[in-house]
């Protein structure tokens, strides 16, 4: 079942602002008892289709950290929505007049409601270890019996098919329902989020001699994209734009080791520029040390850094808990407690469908008060293709559900068609330059797709179309079709947000929904010849040695994925550059202005030619969006399960995703002229956006 949040962005208000806010009035009028309940729908993971249920956790493990999420008053929940339109409305008295974290909490509940919601779960056993300053979340910890007891849910083990354990409530939950009018649920799962990063994993043969890697570094991506410019001081400016001034906020839940960060720059011809890594707990969080997640940190600071080499990189990290999401607890005390960040990068994803909707709302609220704040929130689209979940080919269509509010920026992946079309020595040096840099120029770009379904890859293998691509085990041409991987840069339609007003350009779907990416940047792991080199050396956490001039270490180091397009090298530091040259004042959420300018771009018939990626070196110089319009991100899926089409060439049972807004012989979704649902607006001239931003 799919569920439509009612648009937040645009709601009607009779308030005219902020300051004269009342304070919300007590809701909670009933006795509260655990007799009379209300039914909490939409908590049941669709993960638990697949999964294998091994019964019921015991009643005395004690669960951490779950997130109980409140809801705000009508009218206080309209005022903030058009607040946060009107401070990116230029013709508001409320333009760029942000909130600060202690205005937040005229927008929340009536404290004596918050106050009967603790006193609930207490009476439940559960410990209240917070409530969030605005009033809008309550973390709790307890037994599960108390879990269950007060949520009228069952908590099992769950296995996934590829081996990982959860714990889930496997029944939607219930809550008094004299706290309905206050109480949206609560998170009783840990399918949480996961980093968006791949490392590097060629998977198809290439013509006889190709044997080079054509590795992205960080001059190379300068040179791409257009940044050198601003880093040498000779633009319309007149001065080095290179984020000096300004703070990014990556938000992680692990540590990364400085050392590494120290070497990335070193290497890469970084090491004079002024800015910085620093670390922080935000609001005296748990450290959560080294993990798993080490990768996906060092990415992001080192990526963030090479877009603004002069700006203060803050590894804001938390350790979350059983019932926990550290990424999230990090945000919230960075929203809520106050940072002196303007851009903050969020690396993580998951499908709507997977994390339930009480998290999605508690996730939307905190984007929501950031984006109120003034903060530019960027967040990765996913590494999925156009399917929910890159693991599972039978759940359909879906898109990253920390992405798809209407208050963050969400960037998707390309890849590079230079390899496909036998022009590598075309933009790159056989010999690598200062901070080995090899790319000459701008290179014609494609949707990041590295499945069988991926136009770019079936034809270049000798297909006619997707579906006889992916029920064959040899191509026509002879080449190795390699292992089918259904992942690629994320792009489609919300099945929970409306909408919002500011998300219209030439080409964006009329389906009334929230479509991404907004835009697009190199993000593949290799199937072309094309990755990221980064440094995470630190073996327990599965690192390489930093040794570049050793290609094993080399290759131990190359990594893809949205995490490194979106947060890092795309936009958390180029929208720390747009920030510097507003004197350092914040932004708030870059998406409606990028869709603005897009919009005086894509109606010009002269830029509409001049700015197709297709052209490669020969593309436009005013333009600010590189038009993607060769490839899509179409995925392969298992006949007979949702969004999934078949036909005679089917012989191993494998089809496509189609979607209705396109044809049925249409993948989803395939790049057209303007705004798509696979690379969103296109990729970017950085120095043109910051002239025309």
């Amino acid at each position: 079942m799919s569920f439509k949040i009612k648009t937040f962005l645009y709601g009607a208000s009779m308030l005219a602002g902020f300051s004269s806010i009342a304070s919300a009035a007590p809701l909670v009028s009933a006795t509260v008892s655990d007799a009379a309940t209300v039914s909490v729908r939409g908590e049941r993971s669709s993960l638990l289709a697949t999964a294998h249920d091994n019964g019921a956790i015991d009643d005395a493990l004690v669960l951490t950290h779950a997130q109980v999420v409140l809801k705000r008053p009508a009218a206080q929940q309209a005022a903030l929505d058009k607040l946060v339109a009107d401070q990116l409305n230029k013709n508001s008295p409320s333009f760029h007049k942000w909130l600060t974290p202690a205005d937040l909490k005229s927008f929340g509940p009536d404290a004596a409601d918050v106050a009967k919601v603790t006193t609930w779960l207490q009476s439940h056993g559960l410990t209240v270890n917070r409530v969030s300053p605005s009033g809008m979340m309550v973390d709790i910890s307890g037994p599960a019996s108390g879990l269950r007891a007060a949520f009228h849910t069952e908590l099992h083990s769950v296995t996934l098919p590829n081996g990982e354990a959860h714990i889930a409530n496997t029944t939607d939950l219930a809550v008094p329902a004299a706290l309905e009018p206050v109480l949206r649920g609560a998170t009783l799962s840990n399918f949480f989020p996961k980093p968006n990063f791949h490392r590097v994993s060629p998977k198809f043969t290439f013509p006889a001699g190709n044997t080079l890697f054509y590795a992205v570094t960080p001059p190379d991506f300068a040179t791409i994209y257009n940044l050198n410019p601003l880093f040498s001081g000779n633009n319309l400016f007149g001065r080095r734009v290179a984020g000096a001034g300004v703070r990014v906020a990556v938000v992680e839940q692990t540590l990364i080791l400085r050392p590494d960060f120290e070497r990335f720059r070193k290497a890469f011809g970084l090491s004079t520029a002024a800015g910085k890594l620093v670390f922080s707990n935000p609001g005296n969080c748990i450290n959560p040390g080294y993990t798993g997640d080490e990768a996906e940190a060092a990415i992001d600071a080192e990526y963030a850094f090479s877009s603004a080499p002069d700006a203060v990189i803050e590894e804001a990290a938390c350790a979350g808990g059983t019932l926990g999401f550290g990424v999230e607890t990090a945000l919230q005390n960075l929203v809520e407690e106050g940072t002196t960040a303007s851009v903050l990068s969020i690396s993580y994803g998951g499908p709507e469908q997977e994390l339930g909707l009480t998290f999605e709302m508690g996730w939307a609220n905190l984007v929501e008060e950031g984006a109120a704040e003034g903060l530019s929130i960027i967040v990765s689209s996913g590494d999925s293709g156009s399917a929910a979940n890159e693991e599972n080919r039978t759940n359909g269509l879906g898109v990253n559900g920390l992405s798809t509010t209407p208050y963050d920026t969400a960037v998707g992946g390309t890849d590079f068609l230079d390899t496909s079309l036998g022009q590598n020595t075309k933009y790159w040096s056989r010999k690598n330059g200062a901070g080995h840099s090899s790319a000459l120029s701008y290179i014609p770009e494609t949707p990041w797709e590295n499945g069988c379904a991926g136009s770019v890859i079936y034809r270049y293998l000798g297909f006619a179309d997707a579906i006889a691509s992916c029920n064959s085990s040899t191509s026509p041409k002879g080449k190795d079709l390699g292992e089918q991987q259904n992942i690629g840069g994320t792009g489609g339609q919300s099945v929970l947000f409306e909408k919002p007003g500011w998300q219209s350009a030439p080409g964006v779907p009329n389906d009334g929904v929230r479509d991404q990416p907004d835009v697009s940047l190199f993000a593949a792991n290799g199937v072309w010849n094309h990755f990221y080199v980064i440094c995470m050396s630190d073996p327990n956490e599965g690192g390489s040695p930093c040794n570049y001039g050793i290609p094993a270490d080399t290759l131990g180091n190359a990594y893809g994925g949205t995490s490194v397009s979106a947060p890092e090298p795309a936009f958390a530091g180029i929208e720390a550059l747009v920030v510097q040259t507003h004197d350092g004042a914040r932004q708030g959420n870059p998406a409606p202005r990028l869709y603005q300018i897009a919009t005086a771009q894509y109606t010009l018939p002269l830029l509409v030619q001049q700015c197709n990626s297709n052209l490669g070196n020969k593309i436009g110089t005013s333009c600010v969006f590189n038009d993607v319009t060769t490839g899509n991100n179409a995925s392969s899926c298992l006949a007979g399960t949702i969004d999934c089409f078949t036909n005679s060439e089917s012989t191993n049972g494998i089809g496509t995703m189609r979607a209705s807004t396109y044809s049925d012989s249409i993948d989803a979704f395939p790049t057209t002229t303007g705004y798509d649902l696979a690379t969103g607006l296109g990729s970017l001239n950085v120095t043109n956006l910051l002239y025309n931003y």
